[in-house]
């Protein structure tokens, strides 16, 4: 087939971008690949020009949903090339369609992301597919030491062990990141393999850092520029928490920007990124949720509120800007105090000898679902994940599928895991850190150089157009206003399914303000502040007219009932004091370890009267993991309210995960 007049004819390109016809042309011959290439590249368009070539089914394997929803968008719309996708986005009746599409040969192109590898029922599915094609998106997940190593792409092995029975599927590795110590290990894990790798360089970029001093001084910084500049805007984000604050105070002033993560609703993540790609928004305030998934070829500029955790993670997210070879910006806001937040990620993510004695343990004396483990464990869910990983690895643990359930289950191995390359792990992931750091703070020179020398790019020179080569001066900024701002922004509330809408708490306990602090230490002795029930008020007012204030049941906050009346008097409605507790929970929420117990700590426990119908406002002092909430919500649900359910609360506090208290 003559892939030149293909690529005019299909997908519309007049010629192939430097490498791409090589990479093809290889697979198509038989070879494995590894690509390694900058963002930007057009590394889709390998395994999209060769699914058509090959027939068949090409299975993706991406961690990014957000890409899955784009690709499958240029796919059919542009190149005709039938495809679907199997993700956690989507409901069950949407993953079984795609599961009996691609069954029965009707798409060429599947999506899965990786955690469909870790249960052992889909992973027969995917392996009995007519496959031609792996495709490993975001290769450097595979590699302990890559920037963003997920557990479940342990299993891709595997898959691609299974699927080389076959001589009739090629496997292709994809990342724009990954340094000569991550491409080896990729190497080791999928061999044989052939690696091919380009330049990192990014002409068209111009990069620069911004020293800062707290997030009012972000604010005030992200308000000037977006008033300046032309063209859209993605703004990083290191927390869900953040790109709602971000975008909150920009749409506040004038500016058309919206706040993108992974804990919104499915279809409002749907609705966001379309309504973005077609234009609609100057600015997205995300987490990597959305930029790392996202092809809007004409982004001007990629602004990183908050430090990443290294220079890989740093490349590969700028790397959107700039997509169509005009010029664009990759800007970085360097506050000291961004290292914690990353230290808080490192930390997470390293479990002990003591978390695998643990987890062994349980497992060993009976099979156990991955929600029993988090729950009895009472670990960080993270660590939880890579310690359960591991052990199947090492021949430990094993998966088994029971009644469409998976369990894990022990195998009686003697001895212990082998647990030297977590240290190492560590100690390269606090490296990177540090050269992050650097870079922020304008020690390592030219940024461009910085990163391609990180990436392997040994030789590269200097870019002669960033902060760093040019010597941009520090602009004074005021951040005093957007300070102001924060202090008295109340913070958002999560809704749960249909059971609780979205509402409000007044504090953050991440800010530690002195009226949050003032709050909490008199919870318990019956002060109320006027200047906080007002405020309540105020907030109350902004979530909707209710029919009536519903007091959750407590023993240890003693001006709640004062709190409920003073409200319910403001509003003009009664107090519903229609909850109690059925049985009592068998631990304070703050004793315990993780969100997974204090769900069930709380779990079917409470009872309600029967309210009165409309929306109901539901008050308590604090909300962590908001498990009580719900628990409220589903226990009014339960005896057939009909209306809203809606929180609000003083404070909102952050759990440790792994151990009790507030972080």
């Amino acid at each position: 087939m003559d892939l030149d007049q293909l690529l005019i004819d299909r997908f519309g390109f007049p010629a192939f971008r430097p490498g791409q016809r090589e990479a093809i042309t290889s697979l198509l011959a038989g070879e494995d690949l590894l690509c390694i290439q900058p963002t930007g590249h057009g590394k889709s368009l390998i395994y999209q020009v060769s699914s058509v070539v090959l027939g068949g089914v090409t299975l993706v394997i991406s961690p990014l949903l957000a890409l899955m929803r784009d690709q499958l968008d240029h796919l059919e719309r542009r190149f005709g090339i039938p495809a679907a996708s199997i993700n956690s986005d989507q409901d069950d009746a949407e993953n079984e369609r795609a599961r009996a599409l691609a069954a029965s040969g009707h798409i060429q192109i599947l999506f899965v992301a990786p955690e469909q590898l870790d249960n052992v029922e889909r992973l027969a599915f995917l392996t009995s597919l007519d496959l031609r094609l792996v495709v490993v998106d975001e290769a450097h997940c595979i590699s302990t030491w890559g920037h963003d190593f997920r557990p479940a792409y342990r299993e891709i092995a595997r898959l691609v062990a299974a699927v080389r029975e076959s001589d009739a599927v090629r496997v292709l590795g994809l990342t724009a990141t990954a340094d000569s110590r991550t491409e080896e290990d990729i190497r080791g894990q999928l061999a044989p393999i052939r690696v091919m790798r380009r330049s990192m360089d990014r002409p068209n970029l111009a990069l620069a850092t911004h020293r800062v001093h707290g997030m009012g001084e972000k604010l005030a910084w992200l308000h000037d520029r977006l008033g300046r500049w032309e063209g859209v805007s993605l703004l990083y984000c290191a927390t869900r928490d953040n790109t709602e604050m971000v975008a909150e105070y920009l749409a506040e002033r004038g500016h058309r920007v919206a706040a993108y993560h992974a804990g919104l609703p499915p279809d409002r993540k749907r609705t966001l990124q379309a309504a973005f790609l077609d234009g609609q928004y100057a600015a997205i305030a995300a987490t990597n949720a959305l930029g790392m998934g996202i092809d809007k070829s004409d982004l001007r500029a990629v602004v990183h509120v908050d430090v990443p955790g290294s220079i890989t993670a740093c490349y590969q997210e700028v790397g959107r800007a700039g997509r169509d070879g005009l010029p664009a910006r990759g800007e970085l806001l360097w506050d000291p105090d961004d290292r914690r937040i990353q230290e808080y990620f490192i930390h997470s993510a390293r479990p002990s000898r003591g978390d695998f004695e643990k987890l062994q343990g349980l497992i060993d004396q009976e099979p156990r679902r991955l929600t029993d483990l988090k729950r009895l464990s009472g670990l960080h869910p993270t660590r939880v994940t890579v310690v359960v990983a591991e052990l199947v690895e090492q021949g430990f643990v094993v998966k088994e599928a029971r009644k469409r359930t998976q369990y894990y289950v022990g195998t009686g191995r003697p001895g212990a895991p082998e647990l030297t390359r977590y240290e190492r792990q560590e100690q390269v992931r606090r490296e990177g850190l540090a050269r992050m750091m650097a870079y922020a703070d304008g020690q390592t020179g030219c940024l461009m150089q910085t990163l391609r020398q990180c990436l392997g790019d040994d030789h590269a020179d200097t870019c002669g157009r960033c902060g760093g080569c040019l010597g941009v001066p520090p602009e004074p900024l005021d951040g005093a206003q957007a300070s102001a701002w924060l202090a008295e922004r109340p913070v958002a509330l999560a809704g749960y399914r249909r059971d609780m809408a979205a509402g409000r708490a007044l504090f953050d306990s991440s800010r530690r303000s002195p009226a949050f602090r003032a709050f909490m230490g008199g919870r318990t002795q019956g002060r109320s502040d006027p200047a906080v029930l007002e405020r309540l008020v105020a907030v109350a007012r902004t979530l909707g007219d209710f029919v009536a204030v519903v007091p959750l049941p407590t023993g240890s906050w003693a001006a709640g009932p004062q709190v409920a009346d003073h409200l319910a008097r403001a509003l003009g409605i009664p107090v519903a004091s229609v909850l109690a507790w059925g049985a009592q929970p068998e631990a304070r929420q703050g004793t315990l370890l993780n969100n997974d117990q204090r769900r069930a700590n709380v779990a079917g426990r409470m009872v309600a009267e029967h309210p009165p119908d409309g929306d109901l406002l539901l008050l308590d002092d604090y909300a962590g993991s908001s498990a009580t909430l719900r628990e409220a919500a589903r226990a009014l649900k339960a005896v057939g309210h009909q209306g809203a359910r809606i929180p609000l609360t003083v404070a909102r506090v952050r759990w440790r995960l792994g151990r009790p208290g507030i972080v």
